[in-house]
């Protein structure tokens, strides 16, 4: 049987039971039941069984293994109860369990995401097009591609104008590869089936229709990728883990030389193992990294690659797109300039106002169905004019076919077609004033061709410049006719201008007000006019004057090196190519900014994969661009990366605590176990470690993440991307947090000691170790400010949090369960004098937050 390449397409529509108006909808349902959806299955996934038993594979949780081990040991050695390996055991089931299902859920949370940013393609169907996700595509389906698409499966093309698809991640070819529809014979090697487009890979440039022969099979398992954050995590874990190793060999070599006994060395040795591992923190930080990219995305802000959560809060610069980011998008016609004149609307009367619309609905690729218009949106504006002067585009498109056409790109800033028009083959172009004006040796005005001049040429641009301060942008529009079917834009006459209003968006300003607020430089780059450029960046407030502004071209005349001083003075850049936009971010980035970069189009793909944050748009952007990008914003919107910003440093500052939060507490329980072991005192037994560490620390440490930010977030410096987690300010917070709660859990066991027992002691040492850590834990909703105000019970989730503990608590030491963590009753006297230390810990943590505050200035 004959490959697709090499048949006709007469033989593919028989083949496939398709034709040239598309499949009708029952068929495509037909189909999907049949064939299946179009969708990347993983070849191999993993099972829950693997997922689950892969939680073991820690070196913290081995040695907790290795402890109830030997834990067993010494109570079948000692004929005594195997309590305590059995508990050491169930807890660590316990958290297994609990990062399985944390994991099984962060699993999920991602597919939904990537649901949410699932590629679309435009198919003809009963010879409409329309948008669909690429997994609803059939094979069979009338795809329509243009530049920047997405090519969603494999399809023989049909018709294509100047088509060159990027083949690089099939063929390893870096270069666009032409494309055609002509009828390939003999057999050829897959680089060099013109007539094909293959799943995967994008369209670099044209455009084209095709149809769809195979849809999607399978895809290799993507690989998980860590975050920088957590991959620091794991360092910290991995010292802990060496620093227990020391201890324990110092431990053994002090019992040694005291005379203790061997396996009392063991037990001890077992608590501090305990007491030193965090064993939530891995588990503690995939859920708030999970819970900050399931918030995000209910914000708009889609985060395609999870270390961009980290990087977000960094954020110095914003290099944004105008049109659909920082405005509407939602282009309206409001003024035209023809025949020397300006018209807010045209009347049918007015000499060359018919050549205008021509220009108007033919050099245009909008298409139209049941749903409204598709395509860009300077062109369904031009569209909706015609409509509303009461002309019929479909009809004007229909008596005037299409020719040829070349696509708008970003270099040329120009588009143009050849239609056949009253029998003459007439070449219409629409596109920027320079690049349409440096093409015409000609004008039109009243019917009449006169020689374009200088004077000409400065009256034009004057008008544009007096539409573009009122803050519209600009499109010039010029013809020719032609004797062949090829296209040239050279030797135009120029027809006209159209002024279009495109709003900012709703609370835009306010936006880069926060921008810089937060000394992030908010930077508008766009391909429109300086003057359109400048009334839109001052009414929003980027600038305030004009000297803040530039024309991309002026770039040109600087090296690399003296870039990196130019772009300090500006915050418009008009006129832009996309080499421009690159030479931005980099000059940005050699003088040590993080730099977030927005785009759409197929050609910013390099400038937005170049940035710290690439950011695609979710509406109007390509799918090249998507798919390059780290965060994909669902409304294009310039306001929603301010707001993945401010929840990016909401997000460190939560992971933040809950370090501060978890590790305080095992350096703290560490220090009592080898003072308790010093002086002769088991303090601390294994299980009540267990205890504290698993469900006392954890469940508070899961609820910090639901803190929100504070509210002079945005008006701190940003952190710098690569400053070490742990700063002397956050030392110096683990150190006197430590300090305090040591001091207060030994003054317990003393009090206890001194006045009652043994028993009593240990048991008001764990009260006050469970108290210190719940108080403590709203100390470290911020680790900066006192949280001794109103907003101390602001996080509902850890007072529901606190509320569990206290009960859980209050069951430990009133119950019989008391007898198996080896505790004893105690009075209202000794609850009552313990829970005063714990309070004076919670005091003393509070009022050392200004003092630590000055010592270390840094974040």
């Amino acid at each position: 049987m004959k490959e697709e390449y090499l048949k006709t397409i007469e033989e593919l529509y028989s083949e496939l039971d398709s034709s040239n108006i598309g499949l009708a909808d029952e068929e495509v349902d037909n189909r999907l039941n049949t064939n299946g959806k179009n969708v990347l299955i993983s070849n191999k996934k993993e099972s829950k069984i693997l997922k689950f038993l892969k939680q073991f594979n820690d070196l913290m949780i081995i040695i907790l293994l290795i402890a109830a081990a030997f834990s067993f040991a010494v109570s079948l050695v000692n004929n005594e109860s195997f309590t305590d390996s059995i508990i050491i055991v169930a807890i660590v089931i316990l958290n297994a369990i609990m990062a399985f299902l944390q994991e099984v859920k962060a699993d999920k949370s991602i597919e939904a995401l990537n649901k949410m940013a699932t590629p679309q393609v435009q198919v003809k169907r009963n010879d409409v097009i329309k948008k669909i996700n690429i997994e609803d595509i059939v094979i069979g389906d009338i795809i329509v591609l243009e530049s920047g698409d997405y090519i969603p499966a494999d399809a023989r093309i049909i018709t294509y104008s100047h088509l060159k698809c990027d083949e690089s991640s099939l063929t390893g070819e870096s270069l666009p590869v032409d494309k055609n529809n002509d009828n390939i014979i003999d057999n050829t090697p897959l680089s060099e089936r013109t007539n094909m487009l293959y799943a995967g890979c994008t369209v670099s440039y044209g455009n084209a229709t095709a149809i769809v022969g195979k849809i999607a099979k399978d895809l290799l398992q993507t690989k998980k990728i860590e975050t920088p954050l957590q991959i620091k995590i794991e360092q910290i874990s991995k010292f802990l883990t060496a620093i227990i190793i020391l201890i324990i060999i110092v431990m053994f070599g002090i019992g040694l030389v005291r005379g203790m006994e061997i396996l009392e060395v063991i037990m001890l040795a077992i608590a501090l193992a305990v007491a030193a591992i965090p064993e939530g923190l891995p588990t503690v930080i995939t859920i708030v990294l999970s819970l900050g990219i399931s918030q995000m995305a209910k914000k708009n802000a889609i985060i395609r690659k999870i270390s961009s959560i980290e990087t977000l809060g960094t954020t110095n610069i914003i290099c944004s797109d105008k049109t659909g980011t920082i405005t509407q998008n939602q282009m309206t016609v409001k003024a035209i300039y023809l025949n020397n004149n300006l018209y807010e609307k045209l009347d049918k009367k007015i000499k060359n106002s018919d050549l205008l619309n021509y220009v108007f609905a033919l050099c245009n690729d909008v298409s139209e169905n049941e749903e409204g218009f598709l395509g860009d949106p300077t062109e369904i504006a031009l569209v909706k004019y015609l409509k509303e002067m009461g002309y019929k585009p479909n009809k004007i498109i229909a008596n005037c076919p299409r020719i040829n056409d070349i696509p708008f790109d970003s270099e040329r800033k120009l588009m143009s077609t050849l239609n056949m028009i009253n029998n003459k083959k007439i070449v219409l172009v629409k596109g920027s004033l320079e690049s349409v004006l440096k093409n015409c040796n000609s004008y039109i005005v009243d019917d009449v061709t006169l020689e374009l001049n200088d004077n000409v040429i400065n009256e034009i641009k004057e008008k544009e410049k007096y539409l573009s301060d009122k803050a519209l942008r600009v499109i010039a529009f010029a013809y020719k006719i032609n004797d062949n079917d090829n296209i040239s834009e050279d030797n135009l006459s120029f027809v006209g201008l159209v002024g279009m209003i495109d709003p900012p968006r709703e609370n835009v300003d306010y936006a880069i007000a926060m921008c810089k607020k937060a000394h992030i430089k908010p930077i508008m780059i766009t391909g429109d006019n300086l003057n359109t450029a400048k009334a839109i960046a001052k009414e929003i407030g980027i600038i305030s004057n004009d000297d803040e502004a530039v024309l991309g071209e002026e770039l040109d005349k600087y090296s690399d090196e003296e870039l990196m001083e130019v772009v300090k003075k500006y915050s418009v850049y008009a006129r832009v190519t996309p080499n421009h936009k690159q030479r931005i971010v980099t000059a940005w980035q050699e003088n040590k900014k993080v730099v977030a970069m927005t785009g759409d189009g197929v050609n910013d793909a390099p400038a937005i994969k170049m940035a710290h944050i690439g950011i695609g748009m979710g509406i109007n952007g390509t799918e090249v661009t998507k798919n390059v990008s780290d965060m994909v914003l669902a409304d294009d919107c310039f306001n929603t990366i301010v707001t993945a910003v401010e929840d990016g440093r909401r997000i460190y500052d939560n992971i933040r605590n809950v370090i501060v939060y978890l590790l305080t507490g095992n350096i703290t329980e560490i220090i009592i176990v080898f003072i308790g072991m010093l002086f002769g005192f088991e303090i601390f037994l294994p299980i009540q470690l267990l205890y504290i560490n698993f469900i006392t620390d954890s469940i508070p440490a899961i609820a910090l993440s639901f803190e929100k930010a504070t509210d002079n977030i945005m008006e701190n410096n940003s952190r710098d991307i690569n400053s070490p987690f742990f700063t002397k300010f956050i030392l110096g917070r683990i150190f006197t947090s430590t300090v305090f709660k040591s001091l207060a859990i030994l003054i317990s066991f003393a009090y206890g000691y001194a006045y009652f027992n043994l028993n009593v002691a240990c048991t008001m040492a764990f009260l006050c170790l469970g108290l210190s850590e719940i108080f403590f834990s709203f100390s470290c909703k911020n680790l900066k400010e006192s949280i001794l105000n109103k907003n101390i019970f602001s996080n509902k989730v850890l007072n529901l949090s606190i509320i569990i503990l206290i009960i859980a608590q209050a069951l430990i030491l009133f119950t019989p369960l008391r007898n198996i963590f080896k505790l004893e009753l105690l009075n209202a006297t000794q609850i009552f004098i313990t829970t005063i230390i714990a309070i004076t810990v919670l005091l003393l943590n509070e009022l050392s937050k200004s003092l630590i505050k000055k010592i270390f200035k840094d974040n």
